[in-house]
Formats: structure tokens, C-alpha cells, sequence
């Protein structure tokens, strides 16, 4: 069983030999409706699919520990004993992919606007390449890992075979570019590494985004779009913002925006001014998609100031008082840049802030940080009916001083309203 250590603080446990209290972490089982069968020929139009939503602030640090416990969190035994619900769609957004003194070259600390702008796009042209590369080489691997579990378990195309939906896209995914680790399955053989096609990454300064499709999608998804937004210094730098991918897929649209938001215990009013500028230049967006999944390092905190009281709940696994005093729980409901957005139950420890490396949260001195879920994933579908969730959740990765936070969705794609 896992959690986050709390015994560096004061956090009592229920076992004196135990040096880890023990919190539940695990999401709650839920059941998922069967998988819309293939049919002869290719795959129906209308049907559920998964869409995966996974954030990390990975706080500047070079992450070397593998993904596959946050990817694949919440994924196993979905469909089965041993078996992994493969997501159709993974949006993962990033943090702080690069430290505190590239962000600072980056967004160019001027009081010139042209040029803090001609800075931020210099910098940013000169480290975006080699950082995406690296995080798209590092999500490969554990989507890799993914499928040659789900393999190796239900024999998927073990044996040299190949797998239909595979051969179906075969030479749509050839001439893509974007082929995870450039790597393409012939017409007789199955790679479990072609299996997802990364369809668009980009990078601003430290923000991150990267959507992969499962290669039977690929030839279906049209109208791929993006747009960058920086909210930081002066209002425009972009150590923070957003950025907004859209796409559609059998005539269901999607919205992934990730974004980064002003940091800090009082600053309420900063991080809803940052987000009433992304609903006017990415949010208003909801009127033309289906789908929209925000999500990122918010940054709202817990209005709490007892930090023992604080840990003694955490201990418990009574997050029921510190979810009243939650800042976003309170600000989706005053402020229209939350319109229609909803978030999932939390049944998880609060992601920040920790020690890196130790799994134990970080007082951070003389400050006394109140723990708190800075990382969060939220959603709106134009029919509610059209989406479900299945988990939400964190994973227990000590690289970075946040804890990465996943999602998974069943969505309805290709579905009219009155088809339901």
C-alpha cells in the first residue's frame, strides 16, 4: 500500500513500528461498460473510447524514474484481472520542464515588451527541441510498456502476429512523422511500440503538452490545432499560461488545454485573473467542442493554517475539512472562467509540496506549507451523458516536489444528441 510520508512532520500512525502512516490511495473501483466490439472491416462510428488525462509540475528536475507507475495507474484490472484499459486518447501536460534559470532567460525579466518577446521566442526556439524529444522518448517507453503488458497477458499479438487495427492504419501511420520513436510495424508483424502515434506536442518555455492517439484513430482525427498563451510577467511572459490543442474525431471535438497558473498561498485574485484570460482566448472555445479537459498546476491552495491538525486528517484519509477550505472548490463556483468545468470526486493525498525524493511532505521551514491539491484535472462535455469518469487519481513518484495526477474518461464519440 502506498502513500505519501507524512511521519517527517509529526503525523502519528496508527503503527508504532511503522515509520509510514497508512492513507487510501487507490481510486475507487469502478465498473466500466464493455468495449464496443470490431467490426469486419474497420470500427463502428459511433462508440465509447478512453480518453487519459495525466499532469506533473516535475519542478525543473531531469526525471529519470520511469513513468509507468502514473501512467498506468487506475489502468489495470479496469477490464478484467490482469488486463490494462489502453486509452485511445493521452493528453499529458507538464510543468516546470525546465529550471528556474532557463525560465528566467526565457521570459527575459525586461520591462520591454518587444523585447521580452523577441527573448522568450529565442530561448525558447533554441531548448524546445531537445527537451520535447527527451519527455516524448520518456512517454514512448511507458505506453510501450503499457501495451506489451496487456500483451503478455491476454496475447494481443504475441507470436509474431499482427493485430487487425493495426494493419487497418498500417500505411496511414507510416508517413507520419510523429510515429512514437520513429518506429512503424510492417504488414506482418506487430510492434507494441507503433501501437500509439504521438499527433501534436508543443512546448512554452516550461509548459508541455503532448497528445498521443492508439494508431487505429489516427486517419479519423481532423482539424489538429493549437494555440500558446502567456499570462506570467507583465501579463504576457510565459514561465506561465496555457496551452490549448483541439482536434476532432469522428465529429466529436476535443479540447485538452494545460496550463500553469500563479503560484502562492493569497494569491486567489492572481490565479482567477490568469484564468479569466484563458477563458477568453482558450475556454470560449467550450460553444465550439464537445469535450474539454483542463488541466495543470492550478496552484490553488487550502485555506488552512493548523498544519498538525492538517496532517492528523491526512492520516486518517479525511480529506472532508480540507476540501471545504480548498481555494478551486470555492472559485468554481464564484467566477465565470469556470463555467460548466467539473472535477471528480478527490480521493487522493494532496499533490504538493514534497521533499523530492522522499515521498515525505516538505514544511519548507519557517513557512509551514499547507499541503494541498495544486495539480488537478477537470472536464466539461457539451451532454453529460456523452462522459464518464472511470478514476482519478495521483501516482506516488518522488522525482519532483508535486505528484503527477491522471484521469481516465469514457467518452461517446460520433454521436448525435438525438441518437441518445
Amino acid at each position: 500500500e502506498e502513500n505519501f510520508g507524512l511521519h517527517a512532520m509529526g503525523a502519528s500512525t496508527s503503527n508504532e513500528n511503522d515509520s509510514k502512516p497508512r492513507v487510501a490511495f487507490e481510486p475507487k473501483e469502478v465498473k466500466v461498460w464493455e468495449s464496443t466490439l470490431k467490426t469486419e472491416g474497420g470500427y463502428p462510428d459511433h462508440e465509447r473510447i478512453k480518453v487519459m488525462s495525466a499532469t506533473w509540475n516535475v519542478a525543473g528536475f531531469d526525471i529519470n524514474e520511469s513513468l509507468s507507475p502514473w501512467l498506468l495507474r487506475g489502468l489495470t484490472n479496469l477490464e478484467g484481472e490482469n488486463r490494462i484499459a489502453l486509452p485511445d486518447i493521452l493528453c499529458i501536460g507538464l510543468q516546470e520542464v525546465v529550471g528556474l534559470n532557463d525560465k528566467k532567460r526565457q521570459c527575459g525579466y525586461a520591462m520591454n515588451a518587444t523585447k521580452l518577446d523577441r527573448q522568450c521566442v529565442s530561448v525558447y526556439n533554441f531548448t524546445k527541441d531537445n527537451v520535447t524529444k527527451k519527455w516524448r522518448k520518456r512517454v514512448s517507453k511507458a505506453l510501450t510498456q503499457m501495451v506489451m503488458f496487456e500483451m503478455e497477458n491476454q496475447d494481443l499479438g504475441g507470436g509474431g502476429g499482427q493485430r487487425e487495427d493495426v494493419k487497418a492504419k498500417d500505411d496511414d501511420v507510416k508517413n507520419s512523422k510523429d510515429v512514437v520513436n520513429g518506429s512503424c510495424c510492417s504488414s506482418d508483424e506487430y510492434d507494441p511500440a507503433s501501437e500509439y502515434v504521438c499527433l501534436i506536442s508543443r512546448q512554452m518555455v516550461g509548459i508541455m503538452s503532448m497528445v498521443f492517439v492508439r494508431r487505429k484513430w489516427r486517419a479519423k482525427i481532423t482539424d489538429i490545432n493549437f494555440h500558446q498563451l502567456g499570462v506570467g510577467f507583465m501579463g504576457v511572459g510565459h514561465n506561465k499560461g496555457a496551452i490549448g490543442i483541439w482536434f476532432s474525431l469522428n465529429r466529436t471535438r476535443f479540447l485538452f488545454v494545460n496550463c500553469h497558473l500563479e503560484s502562492g498561498q493569497d494569491a486567489v485574485s492572481k490565479r482567477n485573473n490568469n484564468m479569466e484570460v484563458l477563458q477568453d482566448q482558450l475556454l470560449i472555445r467550450h460553444g465550439e467542442v464537445d469535450v474539454t479537459i483542463l488541466l495543470g498546476d492550478l496552484n490553488y491552495r487550502v485555506d488552512m493554517t493548523d498544519i498538525d491538525q492538517v496532517l492528523s486528517l491526512m492520516t486518517a484519509g479525511d480529506y472532508k475539512v480540507m476540501l471545504q477550505k480548498d481555494q478551486l472548490k470555492k472559485q468554481m463556483s464564484l467566477i465565470p472562467a469556470f463555467k460548466d468545468l467539473e472535477e471528480s470526486p478527490i480521493t487522493f493525498q494532496p499533490t504538493y509540496k514534497l521533499t523530492p525524493m522522499t515521498n515525505v511532505y516538505d514544511p519548507a521551514g519557517s513557512k509551514k506549507r499547507i499541503p494541498a491539491w495544486c495539480d488537478r484535472i477537470l472536464y466539461s462535455a457539451k451532454n453529460k451523458k456523452h462522459l464518464s469518469t472511470l478514476f482519478y487519481t495521483a501516482a506516488p513518484l518522488a522525482s519532483s516536489d508535486h505528484k503527477p495526477v491522471s484521469a481516465l474518461h469514457e467518452v461517446w464519440i460520433g454521436e448525435e444528441e438525438e441518437d441518445i
